[in-house]
């Protein structure tokens, strides 16, 4: 049995910060302690941190009020700096300003499988969306993130006072939630995509918070194709309806693809004209996905877990480990999470699928 904590969260935005930075303090200490050497290595000071987020900060201060409130209210309780918060909620828009140490790679180009550097990409995670014979509906992420933060995991329930409706999501505990299901029934898994047209405006993380509240396939799309974001996802989609599609945006630009499918860290789009080229890494894991998705159609949740466990696509598995000559800066599977939204239950395990049990969660019983 995997071992995640589970908080809850009530009231208003900054009330549910300080319940999870208070639940979650030594976790959020220690995922701090980890970003603060990744820094470090990269020679930033707190001033430049400052300097290079501050435009990203007025955007998501001017979008979304009620999610940086949260953030302050868990860097009160948990006694971190909220600029360091908001500076993991922003890596996706923040690694690609930073020199690798002796001009290697970058994390999030290393870890997709590249062995030379292409334009910057922010790449990451798996996640499979199928429906079944007798009408269900099912989604599966695994979410691949530094290895040195794999130990700072947690499940977040998060119940908004305004009318929204609440969430479940499993998250690295620094983030905000952005993967996991909803009080409607519906789920999301997000896959990370850079295009050319990426700049500043409103962190993708932010963004996938919002859009894992949607009702339905129209408020998806108002959702993750917000203006004014800084950049784009791969935004995969399941509704207990049996709707099910990934919506793939960049910085201006989106597209639907519809259908229930697997989904990696390259458009599958037209919009892979504004992309740099997939990495080995990302197309391998699509191929795998296609691959074993078409040998057995996916009927279960049991069968969306032992997809999500297979290590066979080379240079990266669905289930990836991480290199132990790249320290903790490799990439590795920071939890995996199936959901079935017609029986209402969600399982969810920390660390790589393959090692641990998934642990199942009465989503119906969490978002009551």
């Amino acid at each position: 049995m995997s071992e995640i904590r589970v908080v809850h969260a009530r009231g208003d935005g900054f009330s549910r910060g300080m319940q999870v930075g208070a639940e979650l303090q030594d976790l959020i200490q220690s995922s701090i302690d980890f970003y603060h050497r990744y820094l470090d290595r990269r020679g930033v000071s707190s001033e430049q941190l400052q300097d290079l987020l501050t435009p990203y900060l007025v955007a998501a201060e001017t979008a979304y009020p009620d999610m940086m409130n949260v953030l302050k209210g868990m860097s009160v309780a948990a006694l971190v700096p909220v600029l360091e918060l908001f500076a993991i909620n922003t890596f996706e828009e923040l690694e690609p300003l930073l020199e690798s140490p002796e001009g290697e790679l970058l994390f999030l180009q290393k870890k997709e499988g590249y062995t030379r550097r292409p334009s910057p990409a922010s790449d990451r995670c798996s996640s499979i969306s199928a429906r079944t014979p007798d009408g269900g509906t099912l989604l599966a992420h695994n979410e691949h993130w530094l290895a040195g933060d794999s130990a700072n995991v947690a499940l977040v329930v998060d119940h908004p006072a305004d009318g929204r409706v609440a969430v479940a999501s499993p998250t690295v505990v620094c983030c905000l939630p952005a993967v996991g299901v909803n009080g409607h029934g519906a789920a999301q898994g997000i896959g990370s995509l850079t295009a050319s047209d990426d700049g500043i405006g409103i962190p993708r993380v932010l963004v996938s918070r919002s859009s894992l509240e949607a009702r339905d396939r129209r408020d998806a799309v108002a959702r993750g194709a917000m203006p004014g974001r800084a950049g784009g996802y791969g935004h995969v989609f399941a509704f207990p309806d049996g709707d099910c599609f990934t919506l793939e945006t960049t910085g201006r630009e989106h597209r639907l693809v519809e259908g229930a499918a697997p989904h990696t860290n390259h458009y599958r789009s037209d919009l892979a004209e504004l992309a740099p080229e997939p990495s080995e890494g990302s197309l391998a894991r699509l191929r795998r996905l296609v691959e074993l998705v078409e040998e057995e159609p996916p009927t279960s949740a049991e069968d969306l877990m032992a997809i999500m466990r297979d290590h066979t696509s080379a240079p990266q598995s669905i289930c990836l480990h991480p290199d132990p000559n790249e320290g903790d800066e490799a990439s590795a599977v920071m939890f995996s999470m199936v959901a079935d939204l017609g029986a209402g239950q969600m399982w969810v395990v920390a660390g790589n699928p393959c090692e641990h049990e998934y642990e199942r969660i009465d989503v119906t019983e969490l978002l009551a």
